[in-house]
C-alpha cells in the first residue's frame, strides 16, 4: 500500500506537469511540493518553456503526451522517506505558421518525497543540467572523470557502414541523430551524465568526417573502438568546439539560418569562453530557424535557443559551425 501511495503521487504530479505544459501555469504543481519551487526542476522547466514560447514568433502549443517509466525506489521508513528515480518522456505539438510541429525530451528525474500532512508530497526533484558552467573543469579532469564513469565493453560491435571518404554526408549524419538522439549506441562508451559532446562527435563521424589522429589525448580529435580511449576533442565540449574550426576544418558563420542539416552549434551559457554544450542541426521551422538534437538532456527537434533550458542566462553566447560538404 505504501508503495502504491509513492507511485500514485508521482504519476499524479506528472500529470498535473502535462496540463502545466500547455497552460505555463506552473503554480498548479505548488500543491504537490513540501519544498520550495527553487528544489523543483520540473517547476522551473514549465516556467522556462513558458517563457521561451512567448519570444518565438507564432507558435501556439497544442498538446503535450507524457509518458513515465519508474527506474527504482527505496523507503527510509523511519523518516517517512521516498527516493524515486523515473525517467519522463513528453511530446509536444505545436503549431507555427500554419504548420504542425513537434518536439521530443527525455529527462531523467531524482525525486524526494516526503509524508507531509498525512500525504506523500515531493521534498525534491532534480535532473541532469546541459553542461552547466558551474561544474566545469580543466579539460583533462572532465574527461579523465568521464573515463571513469563508464563500464568496459567487450565484443564491441563494428561500426555501421559510413558515408564516401572525403564526402560529408548529411544524410547519414541525420539518419543517425535521428536513430540515437534518446539511447546509446553500445559501438562507443556512455559518458554518464555529460554526454553531449559523444553524442555529437558520433554524428560527425556517421557522416564521414575522417577521425584526425595525434600522439596524445589533447591532440587531435579521434576515438579508438579497440581501446576506448578518445581524444579530449571526442567528448569535451570546449575542446570540440576548438577542433572544430582548427583541425576538422569547420566554417564558422554568424548566423544560424546559414547552417544546414548535420551542422554544429556550441553554447556557451556563462559567456566566459569556456563552451559547455554541442548540438546538431536536423531541420528548420518556417522562417529557416535551426531545430537540433542532443544528449545529455536528451532533445528531438529542439529549438537551437535553448532559452527553455535553466542553464541559459542573459549571457548566453552562441558559435555556428558548417561542415565542409568535403573534406
Amino acid at each position: 500500500m505504501v508503495q502504491r501511495e509513492w507511485f500514485q503521487t508521482v504519476e499524479a504530479f506528472f500529470r498535473e506537469k502535462n496540463r502545466a505544459w500547455l497552460t505555463g501555469d506552473e503554480e498548479t504543481l505548488l500543491h504537490f511540493l513540501a519544498g520550495t519551487p527553487a528544489d523543483c526542476h520540473s517547476w522551473q522547466e514549465v516556467r522556462l518553456m513558458r517563457d521561451a514560447s512567448a519570444e518565438r514568433e507564432g507558435v501556439k502549443f497544442r498538446k503535450a503526451k507524457t509518458s513515465l517509466k519508474i527506474h527504482g525506489a527505496s523507503w527510509q521508513k523511519e523518516g517517512e522517506l521516498a527516493v524515486v528515480d523515473a525517467a519522463e518522456h513528453v511530446r509536444f505539438y505545436y503549431e507555427q505558421g500554419r504548420e504542425l510541429q513537434h518536439e521530443e525530451r527525455a529527462v531523467r528525474h531524482r525525486m524526494t518525497l516526503l509524508m507531509f500532512g498525512g500525504k506523500w508530497r515531493v521534498l525534491q526533484d532534480e535532473t541532469i543540467r546541459e553542461g552547466s558552467s558551474a561544474n566545469f573543469r580543466p579539460e583533462e579532469e572532465e574527461a579523465g572523470a568521464a573515463l571513469a564513469s563508464v563500464d568496459a565493453l567487450s565484443d564491441a560491435p563494428e561500426f555501421p557502414e559510413r558515408s564516401l571518404r572525403g564526402r560529408y554526408d548529411r544524410v547519414r549524419a541525420f539518419r543517425y541523430a535521428e536513430l540515437w538522439w534518446n539511447k546509446f549506441n553500445p559501438v562507443f562508451k556512455e559518458m554518464k551524465g555529460n554526454d553531449c559532446t559523444n553524442f555529437i562527435s558520433q554524428v560527425l563521424y556517421a557522416g564521414g568526417m575522417p577521425l584526425v589522429t595525434g600522439g596524445s589525448r589533447s591532440n587531435g580529435w579521434w576515438y579508438d573502438v579497440r581501446t576506448h580511449n578518445w581524444s579530449y576533442s571526442w567528448a569535451v565540449a570546449h575542446s570540440l568546439k576548438l577542433a572544430l574550426s582548427r583541425i576538422l576544418h569547420a566554417q564558422e558563420v554568424g548566423d544560424p539560418r546559414q547552417l544546414k542539416i548535420g551542422d554544429v552549434i556550441c553554447y556557451d551559457w556563462d559567456g566566459d569562453g569556456r563552451w559547455q554544450h554541442n548540438t546538431v542541426v536536423t531541420d528548420f521551422d518556417y522562417a529557416g530557424q535551426p531545430y537540433v538534437n542532443a544528449h545529455t538532456v536528451a532533445s528531438h527537434r529542439r529549438f537551437w535557443t535553448y532559452r527553455d533550458s535553466y542553464a541559459w542566462t542573459p549571457r548566453t553566447r552562441y558559435a555556428f559551425f558548417h561542415i565542409a560538404d568535403q573534406f
